[in-house]
């Protein structure tokens, strides 16, 4: 049976909402994830991380659920921070592309505080937004 997904906000860290994430994203859970980071970020204004130092298992789904919310903030100039250190889950955004299109840190300490938009951060949003086109249905969403 699979691990139900838990969803917890967690008081912010430099002033970007932090939410926990265990057990498993997939098709089922991340529609509820997705409602989650909408609350969290202000429908897309505010910096939010996501801490998946929890998730026993990620799906391809979730790793879109992931690029089309950090696109969403990113119009906004609002930064989508996963922190993971997990091999296993590191290496799905690996396989799909994108690990260096996100931005994924290992640990809390590395959340960058929000409202720091950068250049970097440009040209990650424009490969992000590159790969939506290619490879998601819910591009334009």
């Amino acid at each position: 049976m699979p691990a139900p997904l838990a969803l917890i906000e967690d008081a912010p860290h430099a002033d970007t909402r932090v939410i926990s994430v265990r057990g498993e994203i997939d098709v089922g859970t991340a529609p509820a994830l997705r409602s989650w980071l909408d609350r969290a970020s202000d429908h897309g204004r505010r910096s939010v991380a996501v801490d998946l130092s929890r998730v026993t298992f990620i799906a391809v789904s979730g790793v879109s659920l992931l690029c089309e919310e950090t696109a969403r903030l990113a119009r906004h100039h609002a930064q989508l921070t996963i922190v993971c250190d997990r091999p296993r889950t590191l290496r799905i955004f690996d396989v799909c592309r994108v690990a260096d299109t996100l931005r994924i840190v290992p640990d809390r300490g590395a959340i960058e505080p929000a409202g720091r938009w950068s250049a970097d951060d440009d040209e990650r949003a424009a490969r992000l937004e590159a790969w939506l086109v290619r490879y998601s249905a819910g591009a334009s969403a």
